[in-house]
């Protein structure tokens, strides 16, 4: 007889190729999501939430959603919030599962987590291997082996791996056995937040209105990739930074698992075949390999990933200027591409790719900042914060990460000037902000020339 799963949904909150639902063999299922208030209701060591209102309105819109989908199927998804290495096995108890399943996340606090379980429930964990792009038997082993430069383990990857094709969305699922209560949905209100503005109104200023959940992740990838045909000319806009279409914007969805990575790829592959087959279309793909490279780096490099040394154990470190953190954050260090781009980032929970790259040279390289601050400012804020793709890309942009081209500093001026040459972006985000500082914090060349003199004597 089929023993019945609980289906424990953490980052993977979607229906389609979903590997909760491989082995259930008819058996029933019951899905649970746990709000963790150590993630999402504490407070950083710097003083901010470490998950901001935008952030947890996006989350619990995805929660929302993943629950209606699963009632599609048949079954239901349980809520609660506490520690969920405490709640799971009382959970079980309560609800009669057999079994509790779960996907492997590279995260430090979450594998503390499943080692909690696993003492707990023993055999009773069906603790399942995270999916990977390319396909793989042992994604654990890659991560052993990981090349510590992107590039190499791309090459070895396309020459040697197939692209993973997504599992079928099931036509339904097998209802649980007996009534469980599911709980009520979290909120922003009944969390005591500031702000039922943020669950439906977005900023009058943002291009695309993000809204939590896979229904709303597929209905985005459709409507960019194929109706607005924006794929086909990916790779010549994506460094764009107002509007709709110029870049994908599917990293939340991505991060929440609200789409899956092989769903998007396969997807790519469609517009190919149907379409045209060009650099565009290869770089969605490419982009999926960066957020799975940096996945398996965190499974290898586990805490040194999170070390002021970053995964390459560096020496640099960082002299955190009073009132250089602040200024930044807030959007106030005078020097206007970057405080634009912060402002956008408060005011919506997104930045762009060439914003990210922009603002974290600046804190790191200009302003002297630690670059785990800018991490966690980052974690605090941004609706598409994963933890592997987040601290893996700062310690890249700080020069603590696999990067094998030795220092680079973004020139923010100069970078201002190319990709914002009428100043359109700047005025749109700048132009109702009161009390520009009359000066920058710092000066720009300077600041770059001095970063550039601490990298190399870092390097002994």
């Amino acid at each position: 007889m089929t023993r019945p799963a609980l289906l424990w949904f953490r980052r993977n909150l979607r229906t389609h190729d979903q590997p909760l639902f491989d082995r259930l063999d008819g058996g029933p299922a019951l899905g649970v999501w746990i709000l963790d208030p150590r993630e999402l209701l504490a407070a950083d060591p710097l003083g901010f939430p470490r998950a901001g209102d935008r952030r947890r309105r996006f989350l619990f819109e995805a929660v929302a959603d993943l629950r209606q989908r699963l009632r599609g199927l048949g079954t239901e998804l349980i809520v609660r919030t506490g520690e969920p290495e405490a709640l799971l096995p009382t959970l079980m108890r309560a609800s009669g599962a057999d079994t509790l399943t779960v996907v492997r996340h590279p995260g430090t606090e979450e594998r503390r987590i499943e080692k909690k379980l696993r003492r707990a429930l023993g055999d009773r964990l069906d603790l399942r291997e995270p999916d990977t792009l390319f396909a793989s038997d042992d994604p654990r082993a890659d991560a052993r082996a990981l090349p510590e430069v992107f590039s190499a383990w791309r090459r070895q990857m396309e020459k040697e791996r197939p692209l993973a094709a997504p599992r079928p969305t099931p036509q339904g699922l097998t209802p649980w056995p007996h009534a469980v209560d599911p709980g009520p949905l979290p909120t922003l209100t009944a969390l005591g937040r500031r702000a039922p503005d943020l669950a439906s109104d977005p900023d009058p200023r943002a291009a695309t209105p993000f809204v939590g959940g896979e229904t709303a992740g597929l209905r985005r990838l459709r409507r960019w990739a194929f109706d607005g045909d924006h794929l086909r000319h990916y790779k010549t806009t994506r460094n764009g930074l107002l509007g709709d279409g110029f870049a994908s914007k599917l990293s939340p969805w991505l991060a929440l698992g609200c789409l899956s990575p092989r769903h998007v790829a396969a997807e790519t592959l469609r517009y190919e075949t149907e379409r045209v087959a060009n650099d565009s279309t290869y770089w969605l793909r490419f982009e999926l390999m960066w957020a799975d490279y940096f996945k398996l780096a965190l499974f290898k490099h586990g805490a040194a990933a999170f070390a002021a040394g970053g995964p390459s154990g560096s020496a640099l470190r960082w002299s955190n200027p009073p009132g250089h953190f602040d200024a930044w954050r807030h959007g106030r260090t005078g020097v206007d591409f970057v405080d634009a781009n912060m402002i956008e980032l408060a005011a919506t929970g997104f930045m762009s790719n060439r914003g990210r790259q922009n603002v974290a040279s600046f804190l790191t390289k200009n302003l002297d900042v630690d670059w785990r601050w800018g991490a966690r400012w980052f974690e605090s804020q941004l609706i598409d914060y994963d933890p592997a793709a987040n601290w893996g890309n700062w310690a890249y942009a700080a020069g603590v990460g696999a990067d094998p081209r030795g220092f680079r500093g973004f020139d923010v001026t100069g970078q201002t000037r190319r990709y914002d040459p009428d100043g359109t972006f700047v005025a749109h985000w700048l132009c109702d902000a009161p009390d520009r500082p009359p000066a920058p914090v710092v000066s720009v060349y300077e600041s770059l020339a001095r970063a550039e003199q601490r990298w190399r004597l870092a390097q002994g």
